[in-house]
C-alpha cells in the first residue's frame, strides 16, 4: 500500500484483487506462525502460491484497513500493528 501512495506510477508488486478462497485456506493456518522459511513462501510465492502473494495480501489487508479507517495519515497507519490491522480491517471478511 505505501508504495502505492508514494510511488502510483510505478506498478512493479501484482496485486490481484480477487479473495482465492483456495489459496487463502493454505496459508490461513500460518497467520500466527513465526517459520521464517513459510513466511518467505507466502511473501515471495511458491511451492503452491502465486509470485509475490504475500505482498498482494497485504495490499488488500492495508486497503481494507485504509477503506474503515480513511482519516488515518501515512504517519498513523504505517505505525500500527500487523494484528491491528488485519482485524480493524475486518479483512478476515472478504473470505467468508
Amino acid at each position: 500500500m505505501f508504495e502505492k501512495n508514494v510511488y502510483p506510477d510505478i506498478d512493479f508488486t501484482p496485486i490481484d484483487p480477487s479473495y482465492d478462497k483456495e489459496l487463502w485456506s493454505k496459508i490461513e493456518p500460518d497467520l500466527h506462525s513465526y517459520d521464517f522459511n513459510r513466511s518467505r513462501e507466502i511473501l515471495m510465492g511458491g511451492k503452491d502460491l502465486p509470485w509475490l502473494y504475500g505482498y498482494s495480501e497485504g495490499y488488500k489487508m492495508v486497503k481494507s484497513y485504509l477503506e474503515l479507517n480513511p482519516n488515518s495519515a501515512p504517519a498513523e497507519w504505517t505505525g500500527v500493528s500487523p494484528q491491528d490491522i488485519f482485524e480493524k480491517g475486518n479483512y478476515v471478511e472478504n473470505y467468508q
